[in-house]
């Protein structure tokens, strides 16, 4: 799908807007739960992830309560052995933001006005990943605003925009920190939008 990357009004590292074109690919619908990244641990093809407990609950990453809660406290690279694991990748930059925002570039995964009620932004811990349906992508992605932040292949650099191919732009080499995206539950007022980069 063909759509405009970036914003012309959001942080400067979000600058310039540009239009990118990239092949079909497949992701994920929801985020990785702890019960899939404890099966990628029991199999050998995970490192355990960092956090036992979640920011309000103990245990959290071992109690079956919180089976199909998002795994937290896992590094790029474990969030990359996952991905092998699994038989997929890490999304590009790019595949991720077309995936969130969608044809039409919505703000958020939604459309173009925040509401609270449609995402674990703004939250006092993390939520099931399939909840928040109404907040979903137009490509039916769940939480990819709020929830927790979400690992993508790139490396960030201030300038790739500017310079970065139209076609399947992605970064591998320049720049030492790596991407996240979507925000996570402590994010309020609708912090994190579609085109939001951190580092």
């Amino acid at each position: 799908g063909s759509f405009l990357m970036g914003s012309e009004t959001g942080e400067p590292n979000e600058q310039p807007e540009h239009p990118v074109t990239l092949d079909p690919y497949f992701i994920d619908l929801f985020e990785v739960n702890n019960e899939k990244y404890q099966a990628c641990v029991a199999e050998g093809g995970c490192t355990q992830a960092n956090l036992r407990n979640s920011f309000r609950r103990s245990g959290y990453r071992d109690d079956p309560t919180f089976a199909n809660y998002p795994v937290i406290g896992v590094t790029w690279d474990q969030a990359t052995a996952y991905c092998t694991w699994a038989g997929g990748r890490l999304p590009t930059e790019a595949e991720w933001e077309f995936a969130a925002s969608g044809p039409d570039n919505f703000t958020w995964p939604w459309g173009n006005e925040f509401d609270a009620n449609l995402s674990a932004a703004s939250s006092l811990d993390t939520e099931p990943v399939d909840d928040f349906p109404a907040g979903a992508s137009p490509f039916n992605v769940f939480n990819m605003a709020g929830n927790v932040n979400e690992w993508v292949q790139d490396r960030f650099d201030g300038n790739f925009y500017a310079n970065s191919p139209e076609t399947n732009p992605v970064n591998l080499e320049s720049g030492s920190n790596r991407i996240y995206r979507g925000g996570s539950f402590d994010n309020t007022n609708g912090a994190f939008f579609t085109t939001s980069r951190r580092y």
